[in-house]
């Protein structure tokens, strides 16, 4: 076997044995996903308790302190509105909403009075929800299957630990296979991406969690029933740009209002106007990304919007991952434009 030979079979072996391992963890493809959400999200911990503890230590911190019990309470929550969603009866749902619609025109609100027997909004529901339920009750079957659910918690947990630890080496070990005409370009990518999916977890989806323990604390201050699963719903839609947490306190709000309770109703307006609006927004956020680079809030939108109906629970991690990725291309691009006007000009 002569040295070209040799170059062609050891080439076709190392192909190989890359798909091969692309084969392996492709059924946990959500778990890796998963896991570096959440070694992102755990990354401010390690950074501040690093230097006085070394790196196992802080990766351990981490755990303990943040990703843990976020896991688990995330785990717990999810089950239950999974539960609720597969047993959930849309048009039960319908009719409830037809009796405070018409309890709200008996009390002669007439932007509402065109409304003809809620016609219109039936069937607005009705087609969203035939759209909406195969992808939302394929989730909610994924949660459900809690002995696959728990080995990937136990799989996630590990992943995590080891990518705060070591991931500055996963970094040099992707640049040292880099060829040296393209290792500037390589680093800049890295870079750009490591800079998204700051943003993207650090910056949306810890605050987010930070939303979700805020508005916790003040349902349960306020004695709204359901505390607990409100407030994980509204970290969750404080993922979404446009959509925010107001989607769960104006429609309680309202609640208070219609059936009498105007003043807890406006102590809910003011809670969520004051500490889930505008405190995440001006304090919360900036406080937890001090860079001025921000992701789209398209972006964001296709990003943990659409990732979960489209890969699943995973995709909560995935789609940000994907889209991560996207966002430093774009970045990268730009910027040589940029430069490339600016050169012209100075020519």
């Amino acid at each position: 076997m002569n040295t070209t030979e040799f170059r062609i079979v050891m080439r076709i072996f190392v192909v190989s044995v890359f798909l091969l391992v692309l084969y392996l963890i492709y059924p946990f493809i959500d778990v890796i996903a998963l896991s570096c959400a959440f070694a992102y999200m755990g990354k401010p911990i390690y950074d501040g308790t690093r230097r006085y503890f070394g790196k196992s230590t802080a990766a351990l911190i981490s755990l303990l302190i943040f990703i843990i019990p976020t896991v688990v309470a995330g785990i717990l929550v999810l089950r239950d509105l999974a539960a609720f969603i597969l047993q959930a009866n849309i048009q039960s749902t319908i009719n409830s909403l037809n009796s405070i619609l018409n309890k709200m025109s008996d009390h002669q609100l007439g932007y509402i009075s065109y409304i003809n027997e809620s016609t219109m909004i039936q069937n607005i529901l009705l087609h969203i929800w035939t759209y909406l339920e195969p992808h939302i009750k394929a989730l909610a079957f994924q949660v459900m299957s809690l002995p696959i659910v728990f080995i990937k918690v136990l799989v996630i947990i590990f992943l995590t630990y080891y990518l705060l630890k070591d991931g500055d080496v996963i970094r040099e070990v992707i640049l040292s296979h880099v060829p040296e005409e393209y290792y500037q370009k390589t680093k800049l990518f890295l870079d750009k991406l490591n800079e998204s999916y700051k943003n993207l977890f650090i910056g949306n989806a810890l605050t987010s969690i930070v939303i979700g323990i805020v508005a916790g604390i003040g349902y349960y201050i306020l004695n709204v029933p359901n505390a607990f699963l409100l407030a994980v719903l509204t970290g969750i839609f404080a993922l979404l740009p446009i959509v925010g947490s107001w989607t769960i306190y104006i429609p309680l709000t309202f609640y208070y209002i219609l059936i009498g309770d105007v003043v807890k109703g406006i102590e809910i307006f003011a809670f969520g106007s004051v500490f889930l609006s505008l405190l995440p927004d001006f304090i919360i956020r900036p406080h937890i990304v001090k860079n001025e680079s921000n992701i789209h809030p398209s972006l964001v939108l296709i990003a943990f919007l659409m990732g979960p109906l489209t890969f699943g629970f995973g995709g909560f991690a995935i789609g940000p991952l994907i889209i991560g990725a996207f966002d430093a291309i774009c970045r990268i691009n730009l910027e040589k434009r940029s430069k490339n006007e600016e050169n012209n000009k100075t020519i």
